[in-house]
């Protein structure tokens, strides 16, 4: 007996007459069989190339998302050590500024000295202990009556020509002011 399976047809000889309806219907159930194992065997290839096309687009997305990675990565790197040079900045930045308020605070009478809290930050001491010397230099007392034996002819000092003094390290603010800021000043109008 031949394979049902087989494309080949059966070589055997003409079957009697009450044995081909049963020969007939088994060419049929045959041809049936082979046209459904056609169609498999097509889905199975569709298949195939379907699961091929997506394991090509994951391995293309794995590329993108390392080419992504490696950016991102990059990137990260640069802002980490923008970042490490800023604190580095702002850690000296705070340390001159918590020396120049130690130096300041201590040329600051004993009295004005327990006005600067010691808890504040560098910048807010700072501030704190500019308004404590612009109180000390406006040559008035804390009451606002101007003291007795001030020369009319003495000039006001400006907050800005007291600041200057102070960052060049003048301790005499008035001798500053006569000996290079109001000099200075002639000079540009005349």
């Amino acid at each position: 007996m031949s394979d049902p399976l087989s494309d080949t047809p059966d070589p055997s000889p003409d079957p009697p007459e009450d044995t081909g309806k049963q020969t007939r219907g088994l060419q049929e159930a045959l041809t049936a069989e082979r046209t459904r194992r056609q169609e498999m065997e097509a889905r199975l290839s569709s298949f195939e190339a379907a699961q091929k096309k997506r394991d090509e687009d994951e391995a293309r997305k794995r590329g993108e998302f390392e080419q992504l990675y490696t950016v991102a990565s990059t990137k990260l790197d640069t802002v980490t050590a923008e970042l490490d040079t800023y604190k580095a900045r702002e850690t000296a930045r705070v340390e001159s500024v918590t020396a120049e308020n130690k130096a300041r605070l201590e040329r600051l009478p004993e009295n004005f000295r327990a006005l600067v809290p010691s808890g504040l930050d560098p910048d807010a001491a700072r501030q704190q202990i500019a308004r404590l010397e612009s109180v000390l230099s406006t040559n008035t007392p804390t009451g606002g009556i101007p003291p007795r034996g001030l020369k009319p002819s003495q000039e006001k000092i400006p907050e800005s020509v007291i600041r200057d003094a102070e960052r060049l390290g003048y301790t005499d603010h008035r001798k500053y002011y006569e000996l290079v800021y109001k000099p200075r000043q002639e000079r540009k109008k005349g």
